[in-house]
């Protein structure tokens, strides 16, 4: 493709369209939002007045018809994405989508089908591998800094007990109460760390889950505990994630990463606070000292936020264009492959629980959780 402006429509206009999306293609110089669709004219209106966007679709099929655009951002909820992400290819547009990329790997499949066929870009919006934290713990790892890794381990929450009662509100409403979505907590939360898992550590080997639904007014889970192994190393990775704990509706991300050498300890911002997150490293300089710790500073002038450059990165994959501003290797941008992978790893999670049982990757059978005939 020319090395000119890349025409864009961005399919929903919610919370991470406007975070994440919107904002950073508008302020490229190297893109134009011509687009947006959003089946809610509230939300339509409030984007094209803030970015500036000729067209407004509430049929998100004409935007993805429409000759004009060359790329879609898809920002729309997990069951609209497979649909949406075909008809995308179909009509020779490059796709940038959000994670889980569907709800289901036959729905995956065909979307690969269809993306190959066509010969266009996928990328999978998991935009914490582009977070210069978890880039640096990468490649660290690939340095082997803290020797054989053998535990890694994410505490995660946003406390959303309040809303259980309250699902009126926008932010939550379909991700707790819609039944289409396929999942819940861990299917909207967890690609995030089962994909850096595998970019860490590797492909999956099993995965074992222990899943609740504290509150029984949800459509899905909120609460689950999963382990990992993985097929090329000894790490054990353990993934805590809830949405029913008491605490401040921003909650708490933080991780450690155990190594024969030393310890990565990791605290994550809420998100839209687009704050780096807090490195700090522990080792030993030698036998017989005690350990050290310090603290690995990313500056805020020197940070740019994930979002940024997971959007500038697939802006250069399309134009053609190096990545070398972004500082973030092509080999590393989330493909379609890495976004059905994490989605693997979620529903093999699932069928872990209702199994209650070890599940070998890759997967053979899963039956979706049916939450109103379990009674926890």
């Amino acid at each position: 493709m020319p090395n000119n402006k890349l025409k864009v429509g961005v399919i929903g206009c919610g919370t991470v369209a406007n975070m994440g999306h919107l904002p950073v293609y508008h302020k490229s110089p190297l893109s134009e939002i011509v687009a947006v669709s959003d089946p809610l004219e509230s939300h339509l209106k409030q984007a094209q007045e803030q970015y500036n966007i000729s067209k407004i679709y509430t049929n998100s099929d004409e935007l993805l018809d429409d000759p004009n655009i060359e790329a879609v951002s898809i920002c729309s909820p997990h069951w609209a994405h497979a649909e949406q992400a075909i008809r995308a290819a179909e009509n020779g547009k490059h796709i940038l989508c959000e994670k889980p990329i569907a709800t289901n790997l036959e729905d995956v499949d065909k979307m690969i089908a269809a993306v190959e066929r066509n010969a266009v870009i996928f990328q999978t919006a998991t935009q914490k591998r582009f977070d210069l934290g978890f880039q640096y713990i990468k490649e660290k790892i690939e340095e082997n800094d803290i020797g054989n890794i053998f535990h890694a381990s994410v505490d995660w929450y946003h406390s959303m007990s309040d809303f259980a009662q309250d699902t009126k509100r926008d932010v939550v409403k379909w991700r707790l109460t819609n039944e289409r979505c396929g999942g819940g907590d861990l299917l909207d939360h967890g690609p995030h760390y089962f994909d850096l898992f595998r970019w860490w550590f590797g492909d999956v080997k099993t995965v074992s889950a222990q899943i609740r639904r504290v509150y029984k007014n949800r459509a899905n889970e909120d609460h689950s505990t999963v382990l990992l192994s993985f097929k090329d190393c000894e790490t054990i990775a353990v993934f805590q994630r809830s949405e029913a704990v008491l605490g401040d509706f921003t909650g708490e991300e933080q991780g450690k990463i155990h190594g024969t050498k030393g310890t990565y300890i990791f605290d994550v911002p809420y998100e839209y606070l687009f704050k780096p997150l807090t490195l700090k490293k522990r080792y030993k300089k030698s036998k017989i000292s005690k350990f050290s710790e310090i603290e690995l500073k990313f500056p805020k002038d020197n940070w740019k936020p994930p979002y940024t450059r997971e959007i500038h990165s697939f802006i250069n994959q399309v134009l053609e264009r190096k990545n070398d501003v972004v500082e973030f290797p092509i080999e590393y941008i989330p493909t379609i492959y890495d976004g059905k992978a994490a989605l693997e790893i979620v529903l093999a999670a699932y069928e872990s629980y209702r199994t209650q049982s070890t599940i070998h990757l890759p997967l053979k059978h899963y039956t979706p959780l049916e939450w109103k005939t379990i009674n926890n």
